[in-house]
């Protein structure tokens, strides 16, 4: 349970450093488009978003032309991928726990549609089993699962090192992830924000304050 004191707190430290103008939009995210959100959600694991030509969004936008799709929403298809010719495609050879990101994709979207997940409609960040199947692939944890969601356009918060340590920032104490989140869900609603609106602003904020410009 989250302390009113805490939130207070929070609400007050937002409304001073970071006014509701001065927040960077979301960008809205992959609505019905499973695949890409999932491509987004595991390749944003300790990495840089990018353009629409590097980064995050670059892999994305290689795998829509590969598969020639604008809006790839079929689960399925990125199943079947073998995971080392979706890591040439995607371009990216980096790693989670020891394992490509591209083998942890395609281990997740086959957990996943066990689970009757076939396109972004089936998707419900609050079903445990769900959770679970993506949870259980070595490298990936609830923090992605909680973006994942967030990118196919369920309201959430993803509680990675910038928003904890805003909070952190926030309180003048140190906070877990499971604690920012539930204190960042109500400092939303006192703001009359959506939690994602919140959590990009957040997360914009604090990479532009620790990361010096190239």
């Amino acid at each position: 349970m989250t302390s009113q004191t805490d939130v207070r707190q929070l609400v007050d430290f937002i409304t001073a450093e970071l006014p509701r103008d001065s927040w960077t939009p979301w960008p809205g995210g992959w609505p019905d488009q499973i695949e890409a959100a999932l491509i987004d959600a595991v390749l944003s694991i300790s990495a840089k978003y990018g353009s629409e030509t590097n980064g995050v969004r670059g892999a994305v936008a290689r795998y829509r032309a590969e598969v020639d799709s604008d809006r790839p929403n079929d689960l399925a298809r990125l199943a079947g991928q073998d995971p080392e010719q979706l890591q040439v495609v995607l371009n990216n050879n980096q790693k989670v726990s020891g394992r490509t990101k591209a083998s942890a994709l395609v281990e997740a979207a086959n957990n996943l549609l066990c689970q009757g997940v076939k396109s972004a409609a089936d998707v419900d960040p609050h079903n445990p089993d769900q959770k679970k199947a993506y949870t259980d692939v070595h490298g990936l944890g609830w923090v992605t699962w909680e973006y994942f969601g967030m990118l196919l356009g369920k309201p959430g918060i993803k509680a990675d090192r910038w928003i904890v340590r805003f909070a952190g920032r926030a309180l003048g104490r140190d906070v877990t992830a499971t604690e920012a989140k539930a204190l960042l869900f109500e400092a939303a609603a006192e703001l009359e924000a959506t939690p994602t609106e919140l959590d990009h602003a957040i997360w914009a904020h604090e990479r532009d304050l620790r990361v010096p410009p190239l």
